[in-house]
């Protein structure tokens, strides 16, 4: 592989037979967006595709949680010009027809970190107390109304992120001399990767989540995904036979260079009776025993079938579809390397080690996990986890000064409660008295269609309040309006 530059970017070269293929890679994404400008990197993204900028025979692009990527094959000569107008596009941000370029734009197009359940999603839910109202902690949060962003922060946010210092090139043949890159300049930009909310211990929570979910902090390696992935086959066999779900799910995010989240989500849909305590429980039982006991043959199997694996007939078209990428993907991981200091990993991946995973290096490893793991459970589920702290969040008893809303009449039965909009913080009050009050400016209230619900983004809850809908007028005003958001249909 051959490094080089061309314009300050960046640009690796493998050859590769067939047809040129390239990649222009920007290190940015969801995670590189404020809590109050969340949707602002997939409106980026929007606006260039309406652009049109693209001329080679096959392109493709995507945004994500760390880069927003541009793909291209054809002759030299097509590629060459595709990326030059590619750069020429994000240099015209934003249009002049601005209030018409963001009226068709799709929030619910936008992929952030495998979310299926938006705000109600327990994998959301541990990035958003992990990380707090920043970087991978705003996976949980739906997008601020794309009519809100002004064309200054759609220059400021290209003019920090969509520059020379911040992109890739990778080619599988050597880029023509037509070829130009006339970005705006710009240094690689620092990722704010830190844990807000992480104590020493495992620690489990209630929120008003969709399921349950276990995460992780690991140092980045292929023998780490793979002993998450023993562990997700190993508690979906369990939740199975107990009845109680019928999904448990592996999940992943890179981080940076010294660490990725690794987890586990078990949803209820499709359960014939869903335990989301007895699904927390199965979950730490089986961790802390292949973190004791180590991996087995049974285990060594299910791994080696992962590893193995062939695609499935009805997925077989789609990757026959874009067979025509598959040159470039080889050259990413040195593009994510350049870009984020790490790389992402596939079970498929080769072992670090070449004498591949000892049952000892696995406990070792699986060991170092139980002091970051962290296990989220909804509302009103008690789970018994020997040797893990509640850290729910905290209330009083406490009533804050300020409007007091009741249910609405045909509510007030089933809910003894009341919602406080004070001049500082709105509080919920359950029918014992206990309080939960949210700063105003940690709030953000989300609706979708007839459900509301409260966040408190400095600390990743929420707490559904749509017994109190009728107050959405209210809690409008008392917020600015950004702070108040519709949530997507996922």
């Amino acid at each position: 592989m051959r490094r080089a530059e061309i314009d300050g970017v960046t640009v690796f070269h493998q050859d590769q037979p067939g047809a040129m293929t390239a990649s222009l890679t920007f290190g940015c994404g969801t995670r590189d967006e404020e809590l109050d400008s969340i949707g602002l990197n997939h409106l980026v993204h929007h606006l260039l595709e309406r652009a049109d900028p693209y001329i080679a025979e096959k392109y493709d692009n995507d945004t994500w949680v760390n880069e927003t990527s541009f793909v291209a094959a054809g002759t030299p000569e097509q590629v060459a010009e595709h990326f030059t107008a590619v750069c020429s596009a994000i240099g015209d941000l934003p249009p002049t027809d601005l209030p018409d370029a963001v009226a068709d734009v799709d929030a619910d197009d936008r992929y952030v970190s495998d979310i299926d359940e938006g705000v109600l999603d327990p994998w959301g839910s541990l990035l958003a107390r992990r990380f707090g109202p920043r970087g991978h902690g705003l996976a949980r949060w739906p997008a601020v109304d794309y009519r809100l962003f002004t064309a200054d922060e759609i220059r400021q946010y290209v003019g920090r992120f969509f520059t020379s210092g911040n992109a890739v090139l990778a080619t599988t043949a050597e880029a023509p001399p037509s070829l130009r890159l006339r970005l705006p300049a710009g240094p690689l930009p620092d990722h704010d990767t830190r844990l807000v909310h992480h104590q020493s211990g495992p620690v489990w929570y209630a929120d008003e989540v969709h399921g349950v979910a276990l995460v992780v902090g690991s140092a980045p390696s292929v023998e780490a995904l793979l002993l998450m992935s023993a562990l997700r086959s190993r508690v979906f066999q369990a939740v199975q036979r107990a009845g109680i779900a019928r999904f448990a799910e592996l999940m992943t995010e890179v981080v940076d260079g010294t660490r990725h989240e690794l987890g586990i989500r078990i949803s209820p849909t499709g359960a014939r009776r869903f335990d989301a305590a007895s699904a927390a429980e199965l979950l730490w039982v089986e961790l802390r025993r292949l973190a004791h006991d180590g991996l087995d043959q049974a285990d060594m199997a299910t791994l080696e079938a992962t590893r193995t694996a062939v695609i499935p007939e009805d997925l077989a078209p789609t990757y026959e579809a874009l067979a025509w990428r598959q040159p470039i993907r080889d050259v990413e991981p040195a593009v994510r390397l350049e870009l984020f200091g790490t790389t992402e990993h596939y079970l498929t991946d080769p072992l670090t080690e070449p004498d591949g995973l000892s049952p000892a290096a696995a406990r070792d490893l699986m060991s170092g996990w139980l002091s970051s793991a962290m296990i989220v459970v909804p509302y009103g589920s008690r789970p018994d986890l020997p040797g893990v702290t509640d850290a729910s969040c905290p209330s009083t008893r406490f009533v804050p000064a300020g409007d007091v809303v009741r249910p609405a009449f045909r509510k007030r039965f089933g809910n003894k409660g009341s919602l406080v909009i004070g001049s500082d913080a709105i509080s919920t009050v359950d029918g014992e008295g206990n309080v939960h009050t949210v700063p105003l400016s940690q709030a953000l209230v989300v609706e979708r269609d007839d459900a509301l619900w409260l966040a408190h983004v400095g600390h990743g809850c929420v707490t559904t309040i749509s017994d109190f809908s009728h107050a959405a007028d209210k809690l409008r005003s008392a917020l600015p309006p950004r702070r108040f958001r519709r949530a997507s249909e996922t």
